[in-house]
């Protein structure tokens, strides 16, 4: 909360002139009343939580969204720490974040005001065509918490929720590893094991797998659909600007399990508290998109644009700055 209030004193007390700022205000992108839109949107589709199980049964459910099997279906947990409990399995879709993917670096539509960067000189992103005709996008990301339940102050005794409040936990604009694909090897060396066409090719059955359900978590270095997890940097070369602006806000949840500011939430590991989990469980994650066209239903990670996508890129609307609602499975012993 406190990185957010200077932030926000910053972006009101500092005058800016760079283009950026400029930018963000000429499309309307950081003003009050894009903010105001983005967590109506966020807190009206709040039935994204759904389904919700409680020893192991479906208590409330919603048409449409998805849920993938994380426990078994006992009902009672035993927990150890910090005391020894017994409690019982519930398990949910929790919004723990905005995700901005912004082609306007320092646009935070969600909050309506452009971070001030005038000493960070950044690129705008940009759709570069390739030599073979292909795209290449780029966007700076920023990851706000946002532990909806806390902000309403809704479920505050309930143990298996997110506290706290708004605040900025990454902002990839000040971070030279997001800036270039050679420095980013310093978090994902693997990268370098998975780079040849065989496990390429093993990405179609993790397409085929989140097309119709959840990805396939074992293979970690696939985004189905939306090309590969690697490098965690800004650019991504496959599919349009709705896909890669998708696969860079998986990057960037990939890139903070590996930093350990994400940890794992599923499984009867995750019963009693979170876990480390450095390389990240892709089927633990969906992603909502908010701003500027609303999706009513959370998406797989990975899912193609093709099922989803009709309607997003808007001519005078799409101003290649958007926001993604995070949701966490989470499994919990609750008592």
């Amino acid at each position: 909360m406190k990185k957010f209030l200077l932030i926000l004193l910053l972006s009101i007390g500092i005058s800016l002139s760079s283009p950026a700022t400029a930018a963000c205000t000429a499309t309307g992108e950081g003003n009050p009343s894009t903010a105001l839109k983005v967590w109506t949107t966020a807190i009206a589709t709040i039935y994204n939580i759904f389904p919700i199980k409680i020893g192991g049964i479906t208590i409330a459910t919603f048409s449409g969204l998805e849920d993938i099997k994380t426990l078994t279906d006992f009902p009672v947990c035993v927990c150890v720490d910090p005391i020894p409990r017994i409690g019982v399995k519930v398990s949910l879709w929790e919004p723990i974040a905005f995700i901005e993917t912004t082609a306007i670096p320092g646009c935070s539509p969600s909050m309506g005001f452009s971070i001030p960067i005038s000493l960070y000189p950044m690129s705008f992103g940009a759709n570069v065509q390739g030599f073979d005709n292909s795209s290449y996008y780029t966007f700076q990301v920023h990851y706000w918490k946002f532990p909806v339940f806390s902000v309403l102050n809704l479920f505050l005794d309930f143990v298996c929720l997110e506290n706290g409040g708004v605040d900025l936990a990454y902002w990839t604009e000040v971070d030279p590893l997001w800036q270039n694909d050679i420095w980013a090897s310093i978090v994902n060396p693997e990268a370098i094991l998975v780079a040849n066409p065989l496990a390429q090719i093993a990405c179609m059955a993790d397409s085929a797998a989140a097309n119709v359900g959840f990805p396939l978590d074992f293979l970690w270095w696939c985004l189905g659909s939306w090309g590969s997890l690697y490098p965690f940097t800004k650019g991504h070369g496959q599919g349009t600007n709705i896909t890669s602006q998708m696969a860079i806000s998986a990057k960037m949840v990939a890139k903070l399990h590996r930093e350990l500011v994400l940890w794992g939430s599923v499984g009867g590991q995750g019963l009693c508290g979170m876990y480390p989990m450095p390389i990240m469980r892709k089927s633990q994650y969906s992603l909502l998109p908010i701003h500027p066209v609303p999706h009513p239903i959370r998406i797989p990670i990975g899912r193609s644009e093709f099922l989803w996508g009709q309607g997003k890129e808007v001519p005078l609307v799409n101003h290649h700055v958007y926001v993604n609602v995070l949701y966490r499975k989470r499994d919990c012993c609750a008592f």
